[in-house]
């Protein structure tokens, strides 16, 4: 986790990430308690009577720019190599996200036959960039050795961005089953969430025109005849010294949900819904879901010693060498502003509290039954924060997933398409408690794919009892019973 904090502001300039957490998994029906951070009415009438989740985690990296090979991204897995691959002279400007998604310990049960409970623990960061130079994030992530791509002239009218959130939740889920007319069934669902704010950062960059030159001599790069404006904020703990005990303090407060709904066609059930007790049973031909997630937002209290912003005057023969700054702890930005008046002149200072709103947005979901285990889904991901600000915000995605799954087994080919990453094509499997996958893996074997991304996850439950196979063994009892007694009449 302190890997991932830190290497967020080395190498977010370049990522972008638009496609749904857990891609391929998420549409399958035995997702268990992991249902609910997908659609919270998916725990009502779920194949389980009950479901815990020991651990899982999806990760996710890409580029609008650069692609990905497995076989490079395998062999160059390293935190200075996979930042050459996203941050390099020809990667332009870049805006992008990165995230990773963990579900903690968290468990269902069935309370009654219409309704589902479930209790979920979860951690997240998520990192933004908007509009950041590439060339210009080389040379603070890197010393100078001989670039002949130099002088590199900037000219920028819009704001370059990065802020990162992360944060804890708690959440208690309800769904129960709303209706059922014949062949119509619809369940809901909502989870109430308490959050739990760890940190929170921005930097953003206005106006910028400057030229970054090379000083052969000292093996650096500077800035010269340069203006412009910067200004970082943060909250919570410093991002820079993340430990993983860190992922628990209570730095920043909110409250947040989720509220879901599943309509279902099931043609072999008639008006007296006498399929209604085949539980362990996908009974569908046709299913539709909707949901609003993440709604919700955590305060926090602005740090005014790591928080501030500062006009950019660099002019004539001087000269700011961006190793300086290079070797800057992302925190200390703001203290390390104020040691360079004559480059940095104050404007603003920041305290008091603020709002960071959760990535909230509207998920739709079509699942087609098309014969014995076979199901093929469409489902689309659409963005309600559309500003990340010191928010953060996803991309909107659409994602065809046809699958194979049984009770103990399941493939999923999820084929996602963004305006950002375009393409990517992915493998998830499912056999017993484990699951893993990744929605680019097949993308980047076959070719090149502008995301990486992985998934697994431990999780173990008790499914719902065939009732058709349990009635069936009672009757056999019974006519085994008036045959005896037949046989002793006689």
């Amino acid at each position: 986790m302190k890997f991932f904090l830190a290497s967020c502001f080395l190498i977010a300039n370049a990522l972008n990430l638009s496609a749904q957490d857990f891609p391929g998994y998420r549409a399958g029906n035995y997702t268990g308690v992991n249902g609910v951070f997908f659609n919270p009415a998916n725990i009502a009438d779920s194949r389980y009577r009950y479901d815990i989740n020991l651990f899982s985690v999806s990760t996710f990296a890409g580029n609008d720019k650069a692609s990905f090979k497995l076989k490079s991204f395998l062999t160059s897995a390293s935190a200075d190599s996979m930042r050459n691959q996203l941050v390099g002279a020809n990667a332009g400007i870049s805006t992008g996200m990165a995230h990773v998604d963990i579900h903690g310990p968290s468990f269902m049960f069935n309370a009654g036959k219409k309704s589902s409970v479930a209790i979920t623990t979860r951690a997240r960061t998520l990192a933004n960039v908007i509009n950041l130079d590439g060339r210009l994030a080389e040379q603070l992530n890197n010393d100078l050795r001989n670039n002949a791509q130099l002088p590199y002239t900037i000219s920028s009218n819009e704001n370059m961005e990065i802020a990162i959130n992360s944060w804890t939740e708690f959440g208690a889920s309800f769904g129960r089953i709303l209706s059922e007319r014949g062949q119509h069934f619809l369940k809901g669902g909502v989870t109430l969430k308490y959050l739990a704010g760890v940190a929170n950062g921005y930097i953003d960059i206005g106006n910028f025109k400057g030229t970054i030159n090379d000083d052969i001599l000292l093996q650096d790069a500077y800035l010269s005849n340069t203006t412009g404006r910067v200004s970082a904020g943060f909250g919570g703990i410093e991002i820079s010294d993340f430990e993983v005990d860190d992922a628990f303090q209570l730095e920043g407060v909110g409250f947040g949900g989720d509220i879901g709904f599943v309509y279902e066609y099931r043609p072999q059930q008639d008006n007296a819904g006498n399929a209604a007790e085949m539980r362990d049973r996908n009974k569908y031909k046709f299913r539709a879901g909707l949901a609003v997630l993440d709604l919700g937002k955590v305060k926090y209290k602005t740090d005014p010693s790591r928080s501030g912003g500062y006009e950019i005057n660099i002019t004539g023969s001087e000269r700011f060498y961006l190793k300086q700054l290079s070797q800057t702890n992302i925190d200390d930005y703001d203290s390390f502003f104020r040691t360079k008046p004559q480059f940095f002149t104050p404007i603003t200072s920041n305290d008091g509290d603020y709002s960071v709103s959760l990535p909230s947005t509207l998920q739709l979901d079509l699942d087609y039954h098309l014969h014995r285990g076979f199901y093929a889904s469409l489902a689309a991901q659409l963005p309600l924060v559309t500003n990340a600000d010191f928010s953060g915000r996803y991309y909107s995605s659409f994602t065809l997933t046809p699958r194979y799954e049984g009770k103990a087994f399941g493939v999923y080919l999820p084929i996602n398409h963004n305006s950002l990453t375009q393409f990517n094509a992915g493998l998830s499997l499912r056999a017993g408690p484990l699951f893993l996958g990744s929605g680019s893996i097949l993308s980047a074997v076959l070719g090149d794919s502008k995301q990486a991304d992985v998934h697994i996850g431990l999780r173990f439950g008790g499914l719902q009892k065939d009732e058709q196979k349990r009635e069936e063994k009672r009757a056999g009892r019974a006519e085994k019973r008036r045959n005896k007694a037949e046989r002793e009449n006689e």
